[in-house]
C-alpha cells in the first residue's frame, strides 16, 4: 500500500499512479454548493419564482448596533418604578403632587441631539426626524429669536404645571 501525496489516502501500488491523476483534477475545480430547493423545484410551475425569490438576497448584513448598557438601563428602570410607587403613596395619603420633588432625570447620553429643534432621539428615530425635521419651516429659527433668546424673554415667575398621573 502507498499513500497518495495529494488526498493522504492509502492505494495498492498498481492504482495509485491512476488515482493520482483523478485526484489532481479533482483538487484543482471547486465544487458547486448543493441546493436541494432548486433540485426539488426543477422542472415544475414555481421554478420561474425561485429566481426571483434568489435576486431579493441582502448584499451586505447590517452593522449590528452598539451594544446597550442593560445594567444601566435596569437601575434608571427601578428608580423610575420607586419614584411612582411613592408618588402613588404620597397622593393615597392624601398628599398633593405638587409637594413632590420632580421625578428623577433619564439618562440619555446616548441620544442624538436633532439640530433643527433640539429635541434628542436614539440613532434610529434620529435617522429618521432629523431629514423631516431640516424641511419642516416653523423649526426654523430667525436671526435674534431661538430658543435661548426665547427662554430669556420668558417672565421670571412664571411655573409650569406638574404633569397629572393617571389613577
Amino acid at each position: 500500500m502507498a499513500q497518495c501525496p495529494i488526498c493522504q489516502r492509502q492505494f495498492n501500488k498498481d492504482r495509485l499512479e491512476k488515482h493520482q491523476t483523478i485526484c489532481e483534477k479533482s483538487s484543482k475545480k471547486k465544487r458547486k454548493v448543493f441546493d436541494p430547493v432548486k433540485m426539488r423545484v426543477k422542472g415544475t410551475e414555481s421554478e420561474s419564482y425561485l429566481r426571483k425569490i434568489k435576486s431579493k438576497k441582502p448584499e451586505k448584513e447590517a452593522p449590528k448596533p452598539a451594544k446597550k448598557d442593560w445594567r444601566k438601563q435596569h437601575e434608571e428602570f427601578i428608580r423610575n418604578i420607586r419614584a411612582a410607587k411613592k408618588a402613588q403613596q404620597h397622593l393615597a395619603n392624601g398628599g398633593k403632587l405638587e409637594d413632590l420633588p420632580p421625578p428623577p432625570p433619564m439618562d440619555t447620553s446616548d441620544y442624538v441631539q436633532c439640530p433643527h429643534c433640539e429635541r434628542r432621539f436614539n440613532e434610529a428615530a434620529a435617522d429618521r426626524h432629523i431629514p423631516k425635521c431640516a424641511s419642516i419651516s416653523s423649526n426654523k429659527s430667525k436671526p435674534g429669536t431661538g430658543r435661548a433668546s426665547a427662554a430669556a424673554k420668558k417672565p421670571a415667575g412664571r411655573v409650569t404645571a406638574a404633569p397629572r398621573l393617571r389613577r
